[in-house]
């Protein structure tokens, strides 16, 4: 409902900067009423449907990056993300625009995240004189990744904001996109170590891989050393079990037996 009206009222709203949140069109005539249907071409219709999607989509993105700059004050809400829309001249009221609220913020926050890893791996790896396509550098390259990207977290971590999030991304209804993410996430580091298995094993190194980035996530939540030190020095050890666990079967068993024990982890760091 809070989003039926936030787009009703965004439609006749001009921001303080003098930002258009909605465009008049044809197309917004029609959609209100039936009495002109027969004289509208379908195509010329949905190309501005189309047209005023796109916009939307342009706005959201704005306020989304906006209202992280706020996340450290009123953490991942709705009024964070109603504190970013005033900001760029928007009405506050534009938070319903996002109807599943401040996990929207999460959500984006981590995809800019990913992104930024794939874009920059790369070169991280060309300056560590690593070769995705030498045996064991693979695993060296990963142990870069997930530190890298964990290492976006650091702020939200230090502020305390970032178990917020976690607990967001965790609950039912939100967790199949979350996942999602993670799986993405994993599967480009893999991509960036070279690894083009084509069998079953693929499936499991992502497993694998995802135990460790969560435990060592869970882990660095927890960490008062200075630059997360035992963060990293647990990441090591665990890549060090993955090296040990080549063996698809074995590799197979550890995976269950990490992910009962992350499982568990998170439910005591959540306090459920």
């Amino acid at each position: 409902m809070a989003s039926v009206l936030a787009t009703r009222f965004l439609r006749n709203t001009r921001g303080l900067t003098g930002n258009v949140l909605f465009r008049w069109t044809p197309a917004s005539r029609y959609q209100s009423t039936d009495a002109f249907t027969d004289d509208v071409d379908p195509k010329e219709t949905q190309r501005l449907k189309d047209e005023e999607t796109v916009y939307e989509t342009e706005i959201r993105h704005k306020i989304l990056d906006a209202a992280l700059g706020y996340v450290d004050i009123s953490g991942w809400s709705k009024q964070a993300l109603a504190e970013g829309a005033e900001s760029l001249g928007y009405p506050g009221v534009a938070h319903g625009l996002f109807p599943k609220g401040g996990v929207e913020l999460v959500h984006h926050f981590y995809q800019q995240s990913n992104e930024r890893l794939s874009s920059e791996l790369p070169a991280d790896i060309q300056e560590a004189q690593l070769d995705l396509f030498r045996t064991k550098d693979d695993l060296k390259i990963l142990r870069l990744a997930v530190e890298k990207r964990l290492r976006m977290n650091a702020e939200h971590v230090f502020t305390g904001k970032w178990t917020e999030a976690m607990g967001l991304m965790a609950l039912p209804t939100n967790a199949p996109s979350s996942l999602k993410l993670l799986a993405h996430l994993v599967d480009d580091m893999w991509h960036h170590a070279g690894d083009t298995s084509p069998d079953f094993s693929w499936y499991t190194k992502r497993a694998v891989l995802a135990a460790v980035y969560k435990s060592t996530e869970l882990s660095m939540m927890q960490d008062k050393s200075e630059d997360f030190r035992s963060t990293w020095e647990f990441l090591d050890r665990r890549i060090e079990d993955m090296e040990k666990l080549r063996d698809c079967s074995k590799m197979c068993e550890e995976t269950s037996l990490a992910m009962k024990g992350l499982l568990k982890t998170a439910r005591n760091v959540m306090g459920g």
